[in-house]
């Protein structure tokens, strides 16, 4: 089979959604469609796409490169796609003076991936599991507050209280991301980038003992109106049990709502998120894999 790559051509979107679909990629779209310059599609000599590559910067971790591939689910020569698309895509990054190291994510299990990367060299630092947690699964409960537990509604009213909250989840975010690490941004910024992902401010909560924070429980939109993402959990503590008290209050709060589920964002590489994810009923789900080289 004769393989060429080229630059991603308008007539591929519909297999680009395809190839995404089958490897459970829904961002690929996003990324490809804001980096066209960085985005290649691999043909035959039919001119069939086998796979496509794309690449960008994140700007919370600015420190590596970040590339996506989505493959035909049909048969093809995996690794002579692979390493034709990551060629061009090194090739095209070399033109333009980026030489920061490459990190590969996917979704887990993909051996043809892991195989092909894992022999240039590249191994797994992080997974990062978002599981479903079913409402109809857990017991009814009480649902009063704690008075050491307040909403971030009413932190967020008091700037000073803001900012410590934010220091605290800047603190544990800089600490288990070291394989990657974050920019070390301003508190500022880090009070935009959480406002801009519209927290429901009275339902995330945070505990809060002689004036200092303990533990912060983010709740956000979900993928779905019956649904709910909660995240950036913080602890001071590794073993997470001031989070996962704050977790089992909410808990009582959604079963009182028509939510069906939550959703969590658990990373391998951060132990509160680690403990979080032995302590609750979730569904079971796959992970998403980094690799570094």
């Amino acid at each position: 089979m004769k393989i060429t790559i080229c630059n991603v051509r308008p007539s591929d979107l519909g297999k680009i959604v395809a190839f995404a679909a089958a490897d459970r990629d829904d961002q690929f779209k996003y990324f490809a469609n804001n980096n066209p310059d960085l985005t290649f599609v691999a043909i035959d000599e039919n001119d069939h796409p086998l796979g496509f590559i794309t690449s960008w910067q994140n700007q919370v971790h600015p420190h590596h490169q970040n590339i996506r591939i989505v493959l035909s689910p049909r048969s093809i020569p995996t690794n002579e796609v692979l390493s034709g698309l990551v060629s061009r895509e090194q090739a095209r990054l070399n033109e333009l003076s980026i030489t920061l190291p490459l990190i590969v994510m996917y979704w887990e299990p993909q051996t043809r991936k892991t195989a092909y990367f894992e022999k240039q060299g590249y191994h797994i630092f992080r997974k990062t599991w978002m599981p479903d947690l079913l409402l109809d699964k857990v017991s009814l409960l009480d649902t009063a507050l704690p008075d050491n537990v307040i909403t971030l509604r009413e932190v967020w009213q008091q700037p000073t209280m803001k900012n410590k909250a934010l220091t605290l989840l800047c603190k544990q975010y800089e600490r288990v991301h070291q394989d990657n690490p974050a920019a070390h941004l301003s508190i500022e910024n880090w009070a935009r980038n959480v406002d801009g992902e519209l927290p429901y401010l009275d339902w995330s909560l945070a505990t809060l003992v002689d004036g200092e924070f303990k533990a912060l429980s983010f709740v956000f939109p979900g993928d779905a109106e019956s649904s709910l993402d909660v995240g950036w959990l913080t602890d001071v503590d590794d073993d997470a049990h001031h989070v996962i008290d704050l977790l089992k209050i909410q808990l009582q709060l959604f079963k009182h709502t028509q939510l069906v589920s939550i959703f969590g964002e658990l990373d391998s590489t951060d132990p509160v998120a680690m403990k979080v994810k032995q302590s609750f009923s979730w569904e079971p789900a796959p992970a998403w894999i980094s690799l570094i080289k």
